[in-house]
């Protein structure tokens, strides 16, 4: 279940503060709709019990009237505005507990006394897929004569985004996999990141132990900048991608006993190559076949869609799709890739002269089909009564030579 309603942003002032390579950003009053818990049955009934609405408010000291659950937020470097911009009128946002299992977590300005369920998480997603963001804030104590029902003080300690959480590549391409955390203090930073294909378990790409300083490595084709985690870069490099590197990369982000792990669905997308078995422009005889093929080669993934269309000359119509298409199996190249083969035999009328037949190919890594097109010039041929009147006048003429010739041949005088 997911909430649709608004973000309500009400800036009256900004400002930004760098704080150790974090950015520090205070808007009053941000309040952003949220779902709290996960949809569950319910033990006596077993009914459905559904996610309750709540508010994740930034920047406000003031008492908030909306029905909800409601967090208000301290300043802190974790903020998750700037990511907001790209997207305000398509972010969802949930709210869950943090479970800890009953390790004890130690943070700098997180009192943990006289506070049930100190840790949770919430999570923003954009529809779209542009950025998706977690994040671990801690649930303050307060003072008994403050405290208002459904109304809690947070903390956000950690988040973790990323900027692809779906990503297109092509093959023997290579990818950025977008990986960003913000830490409320200075501190040891682990990161982690693995991979799992299709059916295949787990496989750990590399890790950095924060503590040690030490990076292991297990994929040469995979690359991270350590420099670039002072300043919260996590991302990760990886080249010569083939359809084996289609899956989920993870990226965890682990500081003190807390951990986010953020999925990249990486995907390869390779477009078809079409072509035709003739010229743009073949000229027929009346009565002559000739075979129209299209071909559509190296793509990937497997669905395409090949359609012949026929557009006769200066008649206004829009083009007719050809029903009588044969296909070819798909045919699967040693890359992985596919191809794919659409043809039609067609017999030469004059009434067709001038017709312009399209192959037209879709696929999914295209955002506009590929047209290749072919124009018949049609020539009439001889017919029976042309050729019968040709051979009567021809004979007409020789007649004609004939008697001439034998009318010279008397006319000449004899020489005695």
């Amino acid at each position: 279940m997911e909430s649709s309603r608004p973000i309500y942003l009400i800036l009256c002032a900004t400002y930004v503060l760098l704080i150790g390579g974090n950015w520090s950003i205070s808007v009053p009053n941000i309040k952003l709709p949220c779902l709290y818990g996960v949809p569950h049955k319910n033990l006596l009934d077993n009914q459905t019990v559904s996610p309750k609405p709540a508010w994740i408010i930034l920047g406000s000291r003031h008492v908030i009237h909306e029905q909800g659950i409601k967090f208000i937020f301290k300043d802190s470097p974790v903020n998750p505005l700037p990511f907001l911009k790209e997207g305000l009128n398509d972010v969802k946002c949930d709210i869950t507990p943090y479970f800890t299992a009953n390790t004890q977590i130690l943070w700098p300005g997180v009192n943990t006394e006289n506070v049930l369920d100190t840790w949770y998480t919430y999570t923003v997603r954009q529809d779209a897929g542009k950025f998706h963001a977690v994040t671990i804030f801690a649930k303050l104590s307060e003072m008994a004569q403050k405290k208002e029902e459904d109304t809690h003080h947070a903390l956000a300690t950690l988040m973790v985004i990323t900027k692809t959480p779906n990503i297109y590549v092509k093959l023997m391409g290579s990818a950025l996999l977008d990986c960003a955390f913000t830490v409320d203090h200075r501190a040891d930073v682990s990161v982690t990141w693995s991979y799992r294909g299709g059916g295949s378990p787990e496989v750990k790409i590399l890790s950095y132990n924060g503590i040690t300083k030490k990076l292991h490595n297990n994929w040469k084709d995979a690359h991270m900048w350590i420099e670039q985690l002072r300043n919260g870069n996590a991302s990760l490099l990886v080249t010569n991608l083939s359809l084996k590197s289609e899956g989920l990369f993870t990226c965890a982000i682990s500081v003190a006993s807390l951990l986010i792990e953020e999925e990249i669905h990486l995907k390869v997308r390779e477009s078809p190559s079409v072509s035709l078995n003739v010229a743009s422009v073949v000229t027929l005889r009346e009565g002559d076949e000739q075979k129209f093929l299209c071909d559509a080669t190296s793509y990937y993934p497997l669905d395409v869609n090949i359609q012949w269309l026929r557009e006769k000359k200066n008649t206004g119509f829009l083009p007719s799709l050809m029903s009588n298409i044969i296909y070819s199996s798909h045919r699967k190249n040693h890359n992985g890739t596919y191809s794919l083969s659409g043809f039609f035999l067609y017999t030469a009328s004059p009434q067709d002269n001038g017709i312009t037949f399209t192959c037209r190919v879709e696929h999914e890594s295209l955002q506009k089909p590929i047209r290749k097109s072919v124009t018949v010039i049609v020539e009439e041929s001889l017919t029976w009564n042309f050729v019968i009147f040709f051979i009567f006048s021809l004979n007409l003429v020789l007649l004609f030579c004939l008697i001439m010739f034998f009318k010279g041949r008397k006319a000449k005088p004899k020489p005695y």
